[in-house]
């Protein structure tokens, strides 16, 4: 892949991103009503989930810390991969504080709810956090790839809960994170794009094997994962939820099905497949 072709592409990628988004956003501690939350209006399987959303979000410094090391600005790098690198650090600081906003955001919903002891509540995050996360890949296109799935499932899910819980509170929060994650997604779309196009051609196998191995953040770090996931699926029961999750698991599977060199599905495919609406204007 020709470097000197990303590094123009990427530094343009990543400069009118922070253009149009760079202010954009909202305040956690201001902008919700939390005093004002009805926690009780949440089933049991909403307050698990909403938690274990908390804990995947509040993972960020493991996150960072792998991207960091994805980008890593090592002395011995051709002066073309340093330029590319930095400026994928500026994005990343963007996303990253992103997520870490949702974070604390949720988590003081959570707290505003009274349904956990602060205490327990603490001790679930600091036990959690404290479990190692390790990147997936470490190719920067099988990255692109993962977190191209990873953000459109994040930005489903969050648009299905909000669409199924009862608290006015919880909605908008749930309507911000759901945006938060619509322009990650868009992001990580148009690089993997971005890749495609660069001359010297494209390791489909490599890409293939990202779709294939894909699991959600967290998949093996978290306990009783599996259980969790469960929960989230039953508790986000809102405005399309069957279709689009089928939707996103029909267009990995296939594409991951697909013979190499397959006209039946291709990776323009999938990420098509992957602009899945769950409520009109999601994406800013």
């Amino acid at each position: 892949m020709s470097t000197p072709y990303l590094r123009e592409q990427v530094s343009a990628l990543v400069r009118r991103y922070l253009e149009r988004f760079e202010t954009l956003g909202w305040n956690r501690f201001k902008d919700f009503d939390f005093d004002a939350a009805k926690g009780d209006l949440l089933s049991d399987e909403q307050f698990d989930a909403l938690k274990t959303s908390m804990l995947v979000e509040d993972h960020i410094p493991g996150y960072a810390n792998a991207y960091l090391g994805l980008f890593r600005l090592d002395p011995g790098l051709p002066a073309d991969e340093l330029f590319v690198r930095r400026h994928m650090l500026h994005f990343v600081f963007k996303w990253c504080a992103d997520e870490d906003r949702h974070a604390q955001t949720l988590e003081t919903y959570i707290r505003a709810t009274g349904r956990i002891t602060p205490a327990a509540l603490e001790a679930e995050m600091l036990k959690a956090g404290a479990n190692e996360y390790k990147a997936p890949h470490l190719d920067p296109m099988q990255m692109a790839v993962y977190t191209v799935i990873q953000e459109k499932a994040t930005q489903v899910f969050y648009s299905c809960l909000r669409e199924a819980v009862a608290d006015p509170v919880l909605k908008q929060v749930l309507d911000a994170l759901s945006k938060d994650e619509a322009r990650h997604c868009g992001f990580f779309s148009d690089l993997l794009r971005m890749y495609l196009a660069a001359p010297g051609g494209v390791d489909y196998a490599s890409i293939k094997e990202a779709v294939v191995d894909f699991k959600m953040p967290l998949y093996g770090v978290l306990d009783n994962y599996k259980r969790r996931s469960i929960v989230m699926m039953r508790a986000a029961k809102g405005y399309h939820f069957r279709d689009a999750f089928s939707q996103i698991a029909r267009a990995v599977g296939k594409y991951a099905d697909a013979p190499d060199g397959s006209r039946s599905m291709t990776l323009e495919d999938l990420l098509g497949a992957l602009e899945v609406r769950t409520r009109p204007a999601v994406r800013a």
